[in-house]
């Protein structure tokens, strides 16, 4: 199936990040790493024009700030609320409510498919505005 001898892949994280590659490492743009980390953190020239930092020193800048940002929430706190028209009541308390649209004049059964009736009155529909049946294509 594949080559035995095939290269095998580093899984070992580079020390030194270059500038190019910091931004990104950190989720950010270039212009707000330059504005928020790059006065908080040491860089250091790499190669003759090559900026690096150092990948522990971005990390602990990223864990501080998570600390200092972070929003505090509750253990309770419920930032799903819920969509239904129920909205959350408790289980059992009532039973949904059966929404028929206004222009439905076909009753639903259990078990019964209604996929090709609904096409039929589709179809009648369409006749009625156009004036034309569908193509069967």
């Amino acid at each position: 199936m594949g080559n035995a001898t095939a290269a095998k892949v580093s899984t070992i994280s580079p020390r030194f990040i270059r500038f190019m590659d910091a931004p990104g490492y950190l989720g950010m743009c270039r212009d707000e790493f330059n504005k928020t980390v790059r006065p908080n953190v040491r860089e250091f020239p790499i190669g003759k024009q090559g900026v690096a930092f150092d990948r522990i020193e971005l990390d602990e800048w990223a864990d501080a700030y998570v600390e200092s940002k972070s929003i505090e929430k509750t253990a309770n706190q419920d930032n799903n609320r819920p969509r239904s028209e129920r909205q959350g009541e408790a289980k059992g308390a009532k039973p949904w409510r059966e929404k028929r649209s206004p222009v439905s004049t076909k009753k639903a059964e259990s078990g019964k498919s209604t996929k090709f009736s609904e096409a039929s009155a589709f179809e009648k529909a369409l006749e009625l505005v156009t004036g034309k049946k569908p193509s069967s294509t």
